[in-house]
């Protein structure tokens, strides 16, 4: 099923960039615990899950350098990037994160009001130490 969706999901949205907004908006659109969600994040969820964060292909990271992400797009990469066990090598992506997004993330966090939300991002996207 979710080669199928994955196909339709590029043929929506070609554009690997558009794709991962896309992805971020839907995922973003929830509410409440990150661990504990909503059943219409969890098709965006998985998807997103293969959108590649670093590497080659830093499609997750473009996406929300591009000047079309919005709060929204924030809100889906923090659900996403600090929910539990959200992608297989969830560690390590989230380590790759650039410093501006290891601010601008928890700021997001801090912002929703959410206090759940707020302590994994705190603990998963805290701005790394010198």
């Amino acid at each position: 099923m979710l080669t199928e969706l994955t196909d339709r999901l590029q043929l929506a949205f070609p554009e690997p960039v558009e794709r991962a907004l896309a992805l971020l908006d839907r995922y973003g659109s929830g509410s409440g615990r990150c661990s504990g969600y909503p059943l219409h994040e969890g098709v965006p969820g998985e998807l997103l899950a293969g959108v590649p964060i670093a590497g080659l292909v830093a499609d997750l990271l473009a996406a929300l350098a591009d000047p079309r992400a919005e709060d929204r797009h924030d809100a889906g990469a923090v659900r996403h990037l600090v929910g539990r066990k959200t992608r297989p090598h969830q560690k390590r992506d989230v380590a790759r994160l650039p410093e501006a997004l290891r601010v601008r993330l928890p700021a997001h966090a801090r912002r929703s009001g959410d206090s759940d939300q707020q302590a994994r991002a705190e603990r998963w996207l805290a701005p790394r130490r010198a």
